[in-house]
């Protein structure tokens, strides 16, 4: 039906506002589309001057033909990504539960999360130097073990005060309750409040995985590269001196996105009821 119709008037900045929204998506949708074409084009549609369009797996058996790191590099990512996400939703639900419950004096809370917050602002490659020294001297550089601590202490911060937000949004009610019954604190944590902040859960574990999985400073500076690097390093390797595999890196951010995108349609209606239910106090 029409808007005369029904009655309803589309205000100009409503119809503005709506092709101004269209047209974001399209110009965010439009490069991922032409990445996964290209990356089923042989080199010479890609090089070629004229457009045309074939279907080749060429560019996915480069990939992961023998000898070549890739697959190695995406179970490092994926690795990385897993325990980054574990020990953010562990030590991130600690801690945003102890903020939420605890009484700490202003004096030790207001600088401890301006602390906190400071964290992820810092410029990663400020601290670079001084961090390969540390963990060189742990014995946890070259590998994805140092990755994933490094990933951890940059997404913590973020993690453990979304999450105290969460617990926040709960009656306290419940955990007088759960104490009355004889129930200790870390008994209410486990069995009363977290499976009631499970949105909030995902939300944290969808944003720490992708910021670790899109993470390539650190992977660039404290691995030895090749078997030893994560995907976005791969991804980088494959921009040589006198040659640009456009095929073959198609592929390879075709490999990175979908994963990021299929967690992200998965999670969708978790974060967005985290997010809602978390913005209101309950």
């Amino acid at each position: 039906m029409s808007d005369m119709a029904t009655g309803v008037r589309r205000s100009p900045v409503g119809t503005v506002a709506g092709i101004f929204l269209v047209a974001a998506v399209a110009a965010t949708i439009a490069p991922i589309i032409w990445m996964v074409v290209l990356s089923f084009q042989p080199l010479k549609n890609i090089i070629g001057t004229g457009l045309q369009l074939d279907f080749s797996l060429s560019n996915y058996r480069d990939l992961f033909a023998p000898g070549n790191p890739l697959l190695q590099q995406l179970g490092n990512s994926l690795v990385i990504v897993i325990g980054t996400v574990v020990l953010c939703l562990v030590f991130g639900s600690l801690a945003g539960y102890a903020l939420s419950q605890l009484t700490i004096p202003r004096p030790v809370l207001f600088p401890l999360l301006a602390l906190t917050a400071f964290i992820p602002l810092v410029p990663p490659m400020v601290v670079v130097p001084g961090l390969y020294a540390l963990m060189n001297s742990l014995g946890i550089i070259g590998g994805s073990t140092g990755l994933i601590v490094l990933n951890t202490v940059f997404q913590l911060p973020f993690a453990a005060l979304l999450m105290r937000v969460y617990f926040d949004a709960l009656p306290g009610t419940l955990r007088e309750a759960a104490h009355i019954d004889g129930a200790t604190e870390f008994v209410v944590f486990r069995s009363v409040m977290l499976p009631l902040v499970t949105p909030g859960l995902a939300a944290v574990g969808t944003f720490t995985g992708i910021m670790a999985w899109n993470e390539f400073l650190f992977g660039l500076t404290m691995t030895s590269g090749g078997v030893t690097a994560p995907l976005t390093v791969g991804i980088a390797s494959l921009v040589q001196p006198y040659e640009v595999a456009w095929g073959e890196m198609a592929a390879a951010g075709t490999l990175a996105a979908v994963p990021i995108i299929l967690l992200t349609i998965v999670a969708n209606r978790y974060i967005v009821s985290g997010l809602t239910s978390g913005a209101v106090k309950g």
